[in-house]
This record gives structure tokens, C-alpha cells and sequence, in this order.
């Protein structure tokens, strides 16, 4: 048994590093070959490989079968709390299994929607029938930012939709659609139906947490630490930036996200209180059946009300196996157990393996069995307070290379976080909290004296989080390579080895990759940062930054926060010395006041007088670090009628390599930089206007001359940038085109003998995930 569920482990790592996964019928061959040979270990590694086969392939299947359509009308569920923001909504729809009295594609399949101008206040449990537009799930790709296409794997999201904005206008002037009342038993205004075919509110019961959620979210609202409560009892989060820095400096976040150990610890609690069945059962086997029931009842209930998140339902698949043994009187060591029932789960859902709080998980249930076979049982309250700061000592160390590969900096204050308040929220505020929500559950009257009991528990963890956050406790640094990681890895496990005369100089060894990887580098580099539709340019130099643009900005969403300030910080950028703005353009223009703000020293450089810049486009320094820069347009303070054709051309150079930054310029100044600079060459060009065809002229790429193009777009955007005809125009030049789209970020590292282009995108560990035009991970050219 522990070979075949070491094989099943030893497949799903060895899929990461896959190129492709094959069909599973070669799998399943090898599979029925290793059974008969009584191989085990092989059985394992086959077993998984078919399964993460046919679940892919259902998976794609169904994704293109949705895309297909393109635009379409579904019918569906809400099944996710709605995410509310300025203008518009987010949440998870599951498909009805007919529309329209006909039968739906993708049936059960689950599509996250986003419903701009939302006529009515959207709630958990609601069916809608939708005109919707669909598009493939694909996010962004920075380093240290998350991996959309992995996370939509997880929950089984196959395609995202936007619901055509035709059909709300026409809701909208209608004057039908009200909006909801706020309180949770209110029924939704049943005249809707009336509303276009395309739209309809098809009815449906609010689900039980979403009323909850409305009654805690009226009830709370003057408590400070109203979204640690809700995240604790609803797995709901909303949290100012300042606690998701501070949740992000302390490495409290598995405290505060209801996971695995808040349903073992409910699941404790209540087995624990198995004597108050003495009564109800005199025999002891019955007493201890009931409360083990009870306990996974218990711990069931509070999967439900947290949404059923993933790591919720891994922890109770684990209990339900774990109450089903000890019923059936079978026993198992806690290693046995332990991979019996990681095979289980990979098994019946493979893509968690691409899931890293399963895999930190099971990193901590290994080490705590670990600790409980090399260390004698504590007994005493200062052995059992030793036993604890060693646990959470070894612990933190193993998670540091971990926090350095895919969050790219380390929490000097985890260590201590969370020896202060993993035992105070899980054996106080925890428990008390989660016994006021179930006695408000059925108290019909708020127990307003009973929350601001917990409310005043909570305060020390709010306090601190806040403090960490301003105190900026998170230490970023640049990301190591994945071997590196591992190296630190394996020479931090020497650490929990029985012999230890050698530890000292192995672990040296090993770390000694890792601390080469962090030493200082003073090499210029160019940073296209992908942020979608927009541009966002950073220019480096060890620790100061030059940036060209600030991505775009619509509504609430701000790609400066959530795209451009996270990569600064990645990338180490502790002064940014000058704020280019090319021209006035929402797409470029970003969310200025927060770079302000982080970055107070910057010197604003624009011509757009709104913003109020310390320097205009000329009088950008002509040195800069080590890079020389030379404004070529334009010539003067109003140099023409169309925003575009004003954006600040810049041209860089830097150990002879020559770089043009080019705005959204069009055509016509184009052919007058030419006219200006008939010599301009350049090394590197970033495409005119995001590739739009009325920029980017043969004549134009054909002076210039670029060794690479770069260009940054939005995947699948529907302006088509970049267009057909500048691809056909590069391509006849043989000039090659790497587009934010495709590659996701890009790094352009400049020496003195030669330019060398990375790619986010091809270099991400999974390969099998991505769909690149090309798969090599660096572009080079050399004098």
C-alpha cells in the first residue's frame, strides 16, 4: 500500500515538470502492465497520470466546447458570494442543464462571470439566464504575481464570461429592475421576467450563507475587526490593502483563511466533548461512534458555511476517511495514514497538484509526524511549550525557501506571529467566535454585547497586522531559480536529520547557490510588465527605477495596484527616481496617486497638465543611471491636435544598445521622426499604439531596423492588437515579435555584449499549462 501511494506522489510531481501530458490510454497500459508484474510503485505513477489524463481531457473538451459559442445565452446558478465592486460584479455560475427548453453545452460546468452595470444586487442561490460573451481563462503573467490559468484548474472553472452590456442597457431603461432589499429573506422582484428573453431572473431560493453573510454584514458594520470575523466564520475576506500586507508580513495567512486546520480543530473540539453522550449511549463503543459522527457533522457544517473552499474539502475528505477506519476498528500509523490519504485526493482530483496549500499541507502533517517519532512525547506544560517553538521554528524555516520561489520575499516576523497568536485564536477567539455565530444562527435579536466580546479578542491580532503593514515587514527579493529553492531546501531538511556532526558544513553547501542568487546586481535592465491593455515600462539599476507609464485603469480595477507596485516591489526597487507619463490616456495613465504615495521622491515627467508634473517631456535629464535618454517628440509643448500623436517618444542607449519607446504614437509622427531623424536606429522598438495598423508603417520598422519588437496587449482584446498587418509587416522583415499576450512579462537585460530577452510565461515550472506560439524561454542576440 505505502509503494502504490508513494508512486501516486511521485506522479504528481513528476507532472509538473512534463512537457505534455499523454493520452490516457498509454497510462493505463502501463498501468495494467506494472499490476501484473507487481510493480507497485509503478502502478502508482501510471494510476495518477491516467487520471490527471481524463480529467484534463473532459476539462478541454468542455472549455472548447463553451468557446465554441463564443457568444451565446446560458442559464445557471450563482454559487459564489458575488464579489461587488464600482460598476459591476464577479461570481462563479453553474450551468442548468437547459436553456431555454433546450439543452445546455456544458452542463454543470462552472464559468466565472463578470456583469458590469448589474441591475439588481446579485445573491448566492439566484438563477439567471444570461447573454453572455466567452472567452478563454487566461490571466496575467507577472513573476510573484498568481497564476489565473493553475487557480481556474483547481476550482473547475472552464471559460470566463462577460454579460453583453445590450441587454443590461435595455433592463436598465426599462425602469423594471429594482433593487434588492437588503434584508436576507427578501424575494427577488419576480416582474424581472418580464424583462428581454435573453435576460431573465429565473428565480431560486438565497442560499443559507448568503443570508447569513447580509445579517453579519449589517450586525458588524461598526466593529473594527468585522473582516477577521467574517473571514473566520464564512471564509469571506474583505480586506483593506493593509491587512492583506499585513496578513502578507506576519504569515498569518493560513491563520485567518478557514483551511485544513480550522475543520480539524472544530472536528477536535467537538470529539473531546464526547463524554456529555454518556447519557444519550452507556456502552463506550457507541459513545465514541456518536461523537465521531458528530465531530465529521460538525466539521462538515463548517466546510459549508466557508463555501466548501478547497482546502476545507480536502481536510474533511480526510476526516471522513479517518472516522470511517476508526469505525471499522482499522488501524493505521499516522505516516500510513498520512499518504493514504494524499493518494486518495490526488487521485480524485488531480489538478490539486498544482495547488500549493495542498502541498504545504501535507509539508505539515509530514513534519509533525516527523517531530512526534524523533522527539519524546512532551508531558508538562513546558515541555509541551518547547515541543510547540520547535515545531514553528523548523516550520518556518522549511517554509522560507518555499515563500522565496512563489512569493518572492520572506516574513521576518512569521516566526513570532505565530508563536503569539496560533494558540491564542485557535484555543480562544476561535472557539468563542465560531459559539457566538452559532448562537446567532438561532437567536432571533443581534447579540451585540456577545461580538464586541470577540471583537475586543480580535484586536491585539488587527492591531498588529496593521502595525506590520505600515511597518512594511515583508522583505521582498528577487525570485531564485527553482533548483536553487530545492538546494536550500534539501540543506534546511539536514536540519531534522538524527546525525548531526555534518549538518553544519552540508547546509553551508547547499545554501551557498541560494545566497549567490541574492547577491546584488547593478546590470540595466528593461522591464515590460504585463498589465493587460496598457503599458507599464520599468527601467532598472540595481535599486533605482525608472518608470515609463503605469498601466491601465478602469472603474475600480487599478493594474498600477495590482500589477505595477507588487512588481517594483519584486524587483527590489527602493527608489524610483522619475514618473514618465507618455500622454493622457486611461490606459497609460494608471492610478498616479499611489505611485505618489509609495514612492513620495519621484519626479513626475509629463506633459499633461492635470497631473500637475514637476518636468515636461523635455526636460527629462539626458543621464540617467547609466542610460542616456534623449526625448525625440515632441518638439514642443502642443505638437498636435490627436492625444496620441503628443505621447513623450523616448530613446534610450545604454553600452551602445540603442532602445526606442515609441507611446501610441500614429503614422503621421512617425514619418515625421524620420523627417526629424533620418539616421534613427534602434536596437529594440516597442511597437506604436499596442501594434494598432495605423501605426507601425513598413517604412517606418523598415529605417529603424530592431533586432526584437516588443509589444504590449491584452490576450485576445478586441481592438486585435497587435494587428494582422504589422505582424505581416514584421514578418517580412524578419523582425521578431514578442507580445505581453503571449510571453506575459518580459526582461530585457542589457550588456556590453549583448541583449538577452526573458519570458515569464516559458519559463513557469508547469509546462503542459501553457499554449505559447513559441517555446523558448530566452531570446539573445550578441554585437
Amino acid at each position: 500500500m505505502e509503494s502504490w501511494c508513494l508512486g501516486i506522489l511521485a506522479g504528481s510531481l513528476g507532472a509538473l515538470l512534463l512537457p505534455s501530458i499523454p493520452d490516457w490510454y498509454w497510462p493505463l497500459a502501463l498501468f495494467m502492465l506494472c499490476v501484473a508484474l507487481r510493480g507497485w510503485f509503478g502502478a502508482g505513477v501510471c494510476l495518477y497520470l491516467t487520471s490527471l489524463s481524463l480529467q484534463l481531457h473532459c476539462y478541454s473538451t468542455t472549455s472548447q466546447q463553451m468557446l465554441a459559442q463564443h457568444s451565446t445565452i446560458v442559464a445557471g446558478t450563482v454559487v459564489s458570494i458575488p464579489q461587488h465592486y464600482d460598476g459591476g460584479s464577479r461570481f462563479i455560475l453553474q450551468l442548468d442543464e437547459t436553456v431555454k427548453d433546450k439543452a445546455q453545452q456544458g452542463a454543470g460546468s462552472l464559468l466565472l462571470v463578470r456583469w458590469y452595470q448589474v441591475p439588481v444586487q446579485l445573491q448566492q442561490g439566484q438563477r439567471w439566464q444570461l447573454p453572455v460573451k466567452l472567452k478563454l481563462i487566461r490571466g496575467l503573467a507577472n513573476p510573484g504575481g498568481g497564476w489565473t490559468e493553475a487557480s481556474a484548474l483547481v476550482a473547475g472553472v472552464v471559460a470566463q464570461a462577460t454579460v453583453l452590456p445590450e441587454s443590461a442597457a435595455e433592463v436598465l431603461s426599462s425602469g423594471v429592475a429594482t433593487q434588492q432589499q437588503s434584508r436576507p429573506d427578501a424575494t427577488f422582484p419576480r416582474h424581472l421576467a418580464a424583462n428581454p428573453p435573453s435576460l431573465q431572473y429565473l428565480g431560486g431560493d438565497i442560499s443559507i450563507r448568503q443570508q447569513l453573510l447580509n445579517q453579519l454584514d449589517f450586525q458588524l458594520a461598526a466593529l473594527p475587526t468585522k473582516p477577521l470575523m467574517l473571514a473566520l466564520t464564512l471564509g469571506e475576506r474583505p480586506f483593506s490593502d493593509s491587512l492583506w500586507l499585513g496578513l502578507q508580513a506576519t504569515g498569518l495567512g493560513h491563520l485567518i483563511s478557514i483551511s485544513g486546520m480550522h475543520i480539524a480543530l472544530v472536528f477536535g473540539w467537538v470529539l473531546l466533548s464526547q463524554r456529555l453522550f454518556a447519557t444519550v449511549a452507556t456502552p463506550w463503543i457507541w459513545r465514541f461512534s456518536l461523537a465521531l459522527c458528530t465531530a465529521l457533522l460538525a466539521a462538515w457544517l463548517y466546510s459549508a458555511m466557508a463555501g466548501y473552499a478547497v482546502p476545507t474539502v480536502r481536510a474533511l475528505l480526510a476526516l471522513v476517511l479517518l472516522v470511517i477506519l476508526r469505525l471499522l476498528w482499522r488501524r493505521a500509523g499516522g505516516r500510513q495514514f498520512s499518504l493514504l490519504v494524499a493518494a486518495l485526493l490526488l487521485l480524485w482530483q488531480p489538478f490539486w497538484l498544482l495547488s500549493l496549500s495542498f502541498w504545504l499541507s501535507l509539508l505539515a502533517v509530514a513534519l509533525v509526524f516527523y517531530l512526534s517519532w524523533r522527539y519524546p512525547k512532551p508531558e508538562g506544560g513546558k515541555a509541551l511549550f518547547w515541543a510547540f517553538l520547535r515545531y514553528q521554528l523548523i516550520f518556518s524555516l522549511l517554509m522560507l525557501p518555499l515563500g522565496l520561489l512563489f512569493f518572492q520575499g520572506m516574513a521576518p516576523l512569521s516566526l513570532l506571529s505565530n508563536l503569539l497568536f496560533v494558540p491564542w485564536c485557535s484555543l480562544l477567539v476561535i472557539p468563542l467566535l465560531l459559539l457566538v455565530f452559532l448562537l446567532q444562527i438561532f437567536c432571533p435579536w443581534p447579540l451585540t454585547l456577545a461580538w464586541q466580546g470577540v471583537d475586543l479578542l480580535l484586536q491585539p491580532l488587527f492591531w498588529w497586522l496593521h502595525y506590520s503593514a505600515q511597518a512594511n515587514w515583508w522583505w521582498s527579493l528577487p525570485q531564485p531559480s527553482v533548483w536553487v529553492s530545492l538546494l536550500l531546501m534539501a540543506g534546511l531538511m539536514l536540519l531534522l536529520l538524527p546525525c548531526r556532526r555534518r549538518q553544519l558544513p552540508l547546509l553551508c553547501l547547499f545554501c551557498l547557490p541560494f545566497l549567490l542568487a541574492l547577491r546584488p546586481k547593478e546590470a540595466a535592465v528593461l522591464h515590460l510588465i504585463d498589465v493587460g491593455q496598457g503599458t507599464a515600462i520599468l527601467l532598472q539599476q540595481g535599486k533605482h527605477g525608472l518608470l515609463y507609464d503605469f498601466g491601465p485603469r478602469y472603474g475600480a480595477y487599478s493594474a498600477t495596484e495590482a500589477q505595477v507596485l507588487p512588481y517594483l516591489r519584486y524587483q527590489g526597487i527602493q527608489k524610483l527616481d522619475y514618473l514618465l507619463l507618455s500622454h493622457d490616456d486611461s490606459d497609460h495613465s494608471g492610478h498616479l496617486a499611489l505611485l505618489r504615495q509609495a514612492y513620495p521622491d519621484a519626479q513626475l515627467v509629463s506633459d499633461v497638465k492635470r497631473f500637475s508634473p514637476e518636468l515636461n517631456c523635455r526636460q527629462l535629464p539626458l543621464q540617467w543611471q547609466h542610460f542616456s535618454l534623449q526625448v525625440l517628440w515632441p518638439p514642443g509643448p502642443v505638437a498636435a491636435p490627436v492625444k496620441n500623436d503628443q505621447s513623450c517618444v523616448v530613446w534610450l542607449q545604454i553600452y551602445g544598445w540603442k532602445v526606442l519607446l515609441s507611446g501610441d504614437i500614429g503614422s503621421n509622427t512617425e514619418t515625421g521622426l524620420l523627417d526629424l531623424y533620418p539616421q534613427l536606429k534602434a536596437d529594440v522598438l516597442l511597437l506604436s499604439h499596442h501594434g494598432s495598423h495605423g501605426s507601425n508603417k513598413l517604412i517606418y520598422l523598415q529605417n529603424l531596423a530592431p533586432k526584437f519588437a516588443l509589444n504590449s496587449a491584452g490576450f485576445a482584446n478586441s481592438y486585435q492588437h497587435p494587428s494582422a498587418q504589422v505582424r505581416a509587416r514584421l514578418s517580412l522583415l524578419q523582425i521578431p515579435l514578442y507580445n505581453t499576450a503571449d510571453t506575459g512579462a518580459l526582461q530585457l537585460t542589457l550588456s556590453t555584449q549583448e541583449l538577452q530577452l526573458e519570458a515569464v510565461r516559458p519559463g513557469r515550472l508547469v509546462k503542459w499549462l501553457e499554449n505559447l506560439p513559441f517555446a523558448a524561454e530566452t531570446a539573445a542576440t550578441t554585437r
